[in-house]
């Protein structure tokens, strides 16, 4: 009787533990579920890059003071969340978008990951397709991790020119980047 009482014990737990997980998403999460599902075909794979890309940016609004804004954004793109077609937009948010694109701007002006996308800004524009690279998290600039800002600064270090760099300048970069922190 005490095993079946203790297994008992066991599913009911799993399965309100099972229950919490779902409840617990953040906004992060939700986002990313929902523009995933949207624009990926819900590919888990591209919802976990995007989960991934949120929380470093998530730690760097942290560290930059911005987190209240941070939230406000998330939340705001969660609950607005709208799909057409394969567009996801997230109407009303642009204020809250702004305001925390303004903070972390105002955190990275002196990281060498701004300086990188300030050098390179001209090469999306002369591009023949007019792109500009992956931006990870739905709306915003990939975070300036500390990995990332070490990575640019290789970049910014090895290659001349950064819209066209040489082959042997990339292998110098590669290098570099080795010695980054994970």
């Amino acid at each position: 009787m005490a095993i079946r009482s203790f297994r008992m014990l066991v599913a009911i737990s799993a399965a309100f533990l099972g229950l919490l997980g779902v409840a617990c998403n953040s906004h992060e999460d939700d986002v990313c579920e929902n523009v995933g599902a949207c624009t990926q075909g819900g590919s888990s794979d591209w919802i976990t890059s995007c989960e991934d890309e949120a929380k470093s940016l998530r730690n760097e609004a942290n560290s930059d003071g911005c987190l209240a804004l941070f939230d406000d954004y998330y939340d705001c793109a969660a609950s607005s969340f709208t799909c057409k077609g394969v567009t996801a937009s997230f109407p009303g948010c642009d204020g809250q978008r702004s305001a925390l694109e303004n903070c972390l701007g105002t955190g990275e002006a002196k990281t060498s990951c701004k300086e990188l996308t300030a050098k390179t800004a001209a090469c999306a524009a002369s591009s023949s397709d007019g792109g500009s690279p992956d931006a990870g998290a739905p709306g915003l600039a990939p975070a300036c991790t500390v990995a990332r800002d070490c990575q640019a600064r290789c970049y910014l270090d090895h290659v001349m020119n950064p819209c066209a760099p040489a082959l042997d300048e990339l292998s110098g970069v590669t290098d570099c980047a080795s010695a980054c922190p994970p």
